[in-house]
């Protein structure tokens, strides 16, 4: 029989090499004497109580149903390691002792006596937690219903900032007309805002009336338009009715620009019928083409006027002044002689609205004590007055001009 250990604690038999007990854990000593399997199942046997099963040699029945699953026995030997790897890791167990082992002695301590401790007072030790792990410290904090509001800068981005001049050039495009403001300087003497005393007649102006503004090519020999040469050579004349059709053209581009309020260029168009109807030898064209002049001048004041009423309900006095003696210049060209003197009635309505607005004026500077600037807004308000022609209100504001 070969040769075994038995476990000195719990008495199991081990294979030969076996370093612990597979029943209980115990570790074999290495001196641990080997018995041989006779003997050890003669102690065995001696331990154990004989049944009558022993004695008759034969085991009772069982049914299927009281069977179980059956275990395969383990075989200690396979599981339990070599004698070899064992002592190999025990030899590498003993130096990693021996490295760890600090060489230098340590002075001498008082050890402290150990006390026991019940598992329920041991604390428990947190586990290391690496600190890049720990977010909560980026994330931002939470924004609650009553906490304090915090003004934050809006982000400025700096690579796209313009210059002013660049921005000024980006929202206006169009250049500044130097030589209209050059010419324009003279009626703002004093600034943007304020007028001299010639404004409204430097504005208004006198209008001329609007003619042909160069010779018609239509009554000239017409010719080709790629090489230059008279298309009539052999001296040929055109009849009147192709004459005639020029004119109805003319007639008809200037009745569309009367709609569109282009009035000037459709007057010139008119114009142009006019002579092209003369051409034609067509009286009733000449005659027609005469009241669409008189039309587009008529139409031209007429917007002037109505521009001026709506500057006097806004309070603008001296636009109005200027639109209404426009449009009685314009009026100058027709033969309605009470359009005329209806703006002048005009006029001289909007130079007393004028007067009256510079009079209050100076009566609230009166009662502030500013006698001085009360007695200027008077002396404005008188000049007004006259050009409206309304002595009894002059007269009135004399008496307070002599007050101040």
């Amino acid at each position: 029989m070969s040769e075994q250990l038995q476990c000195p604690n719990c008495g199991m038999k081990l294979g030969k090499g076996s370093t612990f007990c597979i029943n209980c854990g115990y570790r074999i000593p290495n001196d641990l004497q080997s018995v041989s399997g006779e003997h050890a199942a003669h102690e065995s046997a001696i331990g154990e109580p004989i049944t009558e099963a022993h004695d008759e040699g034969v085991l009772p029945d069982l049914d299927e149903s009281e069977l179980g699953d059956i275990d395969l026995p383990i075989d200690a030997e396979a599981d339990a390691p070599s004698l070899e790897e064992t002592s190999l890791k025990e030899e590498l167990s003993w130096d990693e002792a021996s490295v760890e082992a600090d060489p230098t002695p340590s002075p001498m301590r008082q050890e402290e006596p150990a006390v026991a401790t019940p598992p329920d007072a041991v604390e428990i030790v947190p586990k290391a937690v690496d600190m890049e792990d720990l977010s909560w410290d980026e994330e931002e904090p939470e924004i609650k219903e009553g906490m304090p509001f915090k003004e934050v800068e809006p982000p400025r981005v700096v690579a796209e900032e313009m210059a002013m001049t660049s921005a000024i050039e980006h929202l206006f495009p169009e250049e500044n007309d130097a030589a209209t403001i050059d010419a324009v300087a003279h009626l703002f003497p004093e600034g943007r805002g304020s007028t001299s005393s010639s404004f409204v007649d430097v504005i208004v102006g006198k209008p001329s009336r609007v003619g042909i503004s160069a010779p018609l090519k239509e009554l000239d020999t017409p010719a080709c338009p790629s090489c230059g040469a008279a298309l009539n050579s052999d001296g040929f004349e055109y009849p009147p009715y192709v004459f005639e059709a020029m004119a109805k053209a003319r007639m008809e581009q200037g009745d569309r620009l009367l709609k569109e309020d282009d009035h000037e260029k459709a007057i010139e168009f008119f114009e142009i019928a006019k002579v092209l109807f003369e051409r034609a030898g067509n009286e009733k064209g000449v005659a027609e083409s005469t009241k669409r002049v008189d039309l587009g001048y008529d139409l031209m004041a007429k917007f002037h006027f109505n521009q001026g009423e709506a500057h006097l309900k806004e309070k603008q006095y001296e636009w109005a002044v200027v639109q209404f003696r426009k449009a009685r210049e314009l009026y100058m060209f027709s033969t309605d002689a009470k359009k005329r003197a209806r703006c002048s009635q005009k006029v001289r309505e909007a130079y007393a609205l004028w007067g009256k607005c510079l009079e209050d004026d100076g009566d609230a500077l009166s009662k502030g004590g500013n006698t001085r600037e009360a007695l200027l807004k008077y002396q404005e308000a008188a000049a007004k007055y006259r050009e409206a022609g309304a002595s009894k209100r002059l007269k009135g504001l004399e008496k307070k001009i002599r007050k101040a």
